[in-house]
């Protein structure tokens, strides 16, 4: 029903008097005239299939329907550090700064203002924004956002007590998988009146950066526990959606999750809302969400597709719109650095990360919908190198064998990998057959059903090293060595040196962030010399959408924030 009106509102639109057309423009100009001009252009385009849309006297616009396959395995910002649940948050919820499509420079978004107030890059102030809201109704102050952080150090805690606890069973003992790391570095959070001040145990000039991302969403005090997450399937944030209906994904029937998002009226900040309400649907893998899209049940392919449908796409089909991206999210290899694990030995380590034929990946399993990755910094983010190219490309596998010979071991060597997200199986066994191809590997293979669930089993030991992608939480090289490579990394390998510590440290007291290319290519080699985290390919992002869709060039930049907000309909 929705096509047939919008085809019939163009038509009448075609018939109408110019003068009457002027008219029109006028008055959508006039009714959002303090949201821009371009969504002023939208809106006249919705004024001509918009009183055909709510013909029926309803005055909500039809939802455009996005389909995923990152699922959204928490809704608790302050648990998750899953992609799926990030591009919930960055809609739902607001963080004092946030960052506009095609810009890597935080702006306010609940702040008024914000800034350091010392030299030394370790005092961080920030002036609330004034007449915000919750969705809850009750206003957010300054005391929501300290409480916000409070309780991911909070979390934090309880998890480190009970791992240390032998009085609470293994299987009852809570497991943090959220974005403590990011937070570690604030000693300190202190109120007054509107301002928040953040104090830094050291200099951090990428600490903006960290406030503009979905690790420090503002949630209601009164709403959420400081130490226990949420799991309910509400979120109460300040966003410019609300979240009206969440449903994971049934794994027993296959049927799609869902979450209903609305605009929100409240929301006053720096991004602009959207008329049209967004429904996420959350579908099982690629193969799933194909045949969402072949069958028209969604607008928006904005998850991943098996790479012989992206290349099956007709780039010039007159019915949709397609959009093509360099994007800044890479695939890893993460290995055990601790415990009796085969992983957590460096020979065995730098032994897989040889034997990884990224080359082979990227063309015979991605069909070159990626590009090969010898670097954790992806192409495009300065520090940009290839250690692992460096050290690795030149050995064959019977230099691999001779090696770990030498060093006594006997082959083949028993190893359990572990992976998530069913776009990722034809790569896992690719990837296990190249392992286990001269005898040095015998490859046991699990499947989980989400990030979180790799994370914890990896935390837990159950699997030797795990393959997760990494979505930046923003576009500076930090993001892709202080979250990966340290010991409290939520990557959970326990890994980490204290040159590393220093190196990143010293980049941290850097403005100037060209000046710290060579120390982050330091950093990346000492990474690739232990081989604890291994890139494997570097991701390029693929959008498409019904022809009437528009706004899915902003949808999802190299930053990596999820922009629905930027979704419309003519």
């Amino acid at each position: 029903m929705r096509l047939w009106l919008a085809e019939r509102a163009r038509s009448l639109w075609l018939a109408m008097d110019p003068n009457e057309k002027g008219a029109a423009v006028v008055r959508a100009m006039g009714a959002k005239g303090g949201i821009g001009i371009g969504l002023a252009v939208l809106l006249v385009v919705g004024a001509v299939g918009g009183w055909l849309l709510f013909a029926s006297g309803d005055d909500r616009q039809d939802p455009i329907v996005v389909g995923v396959t990152d699922r959204a395995d928490s809704l608790d910002p302050a648990y998750s550090y899953a992609a799926g649940s990030w591009d919930l948050y960055s809609n739902v919820f607001q963080s004092l700064l946030t960052l506009r499509a095609g810009s890597d420079t935080p702006v306010p978004d609940a702040a008024e203002s914000c800034e350091f107030t010392d030299n030394a890059f370790q005092v961080y102030r920030c002036t609330l924004r004034d007449g915000l809201t919750f969705s809850s109704g009750r206003e957010v102050t300054a005391e929501d956002v300290k409480f916000s952080v409070d309780r991911i150090h909070a979390m934090v805690r309880r998890a480190a007590e009970e791992r240390e606890d032998d009085s609470i069973p293994e299987e009852e003992k809570f497991v943090y998988t959220g974005p403590g790391s990011l937070v570690n570095g604030i000693e300190a959070v202190r109120v007054d009146g509107r301002d928040v001040i953040f104090e830094l145990g050291e200099p951090d000039v990428t600490f903006p950066y960290i406030l503009a991302g979905g690790a420090l969403s503002i949630v209601d005090r009164e709403e959420y526990e400081l130490d226990t997450p949420r799991d309910d399937g509400k979120a109460v944030g300040s966003g410019v959606y609300t979240l009206e209906e969440f449903r994971p994904v049934d794994d027993e029937s296959g049927e799609a999750g869902l979450a209903v998002l609305q605009p929100n009226p409240n929301y006053k900040g720096t991004k602009d809302v959207s008329a049209y309400p967004v429904t996420l649907r959350y579908y099982t893998g690629p193969d799933t969400l194909q045949e969402a899209w072949d069958a028209r049940e969604i607008d928006v392919v904005a998850g991943q597709l098996n790479p012989e449908d992206i290349v099956a796409i007709d780039q010039h089909d007159q019915e949709i719109r397609y959009a093509e991206i360099t994007g800044s999210a890479i695939r890893m290899l993460i290995n055990s650095g601790q415990g009796d694990s085969p992983s957590a030995e460096a020979p065995i380590r730098r032994a897989v990360a040889t034997l990884i034929d990224r080359e082979a990946i990227a063309r015979q399993v991605r069909l070159h919908t990626v590009e090969s990755a010898y670097s954790l910094i992806p192409v495009g983010i300065i520090g940009h190198g290839t250690p692992y190219y460096d050290l690795y490309g030149q050995m064959t596998p019977a230099d691999v064998r001779e090696e770990l010979e030498n060093e006594g071991y006997t082959l083949p060597i028993d190893l359990s990998l572990g992976f998530a997200g069913q776009v990722h199986a034809e790569e896992v066994a690719f990837i296990a057959e190249t392992l286990e191809a001269d005898g040095v590997f015998d490859i046991e293979i699990t499947e989980f059903p989400t990030v979180g669930a790799v994370l914890e089993a990896a935390g837990a030991n159950e699997v030797d090293s795990y393959f997760v992608g990494w979505n930046p939480d923003f576009a500076d090289p930090d993001t892709y060595t202080s979250a990966l490579l340290m010991e409290d990394s939520v990557l959970g390998h326990g890994w980490g040196t204290p040159e590393i510590n220093e190196l990143i440290a010293e980049t941290r007291g850097q403005p100037q962030r060209a000046n710290t290319i060579d120390t982050f290519r330091e950093i990346h080699e000492l990474a690739a010399e232990d081989a604890v985290v291994v890139p494997i390919w570097q991701n390029r992002n693929f959008t498409m959408s019904l022809r009437e869709i528009t706004g899915i060039q902003q949808l999802r930049d190299a930053g990596g924030v999820f922009r629905l907000w930027e979704l419309g309909r003519i």
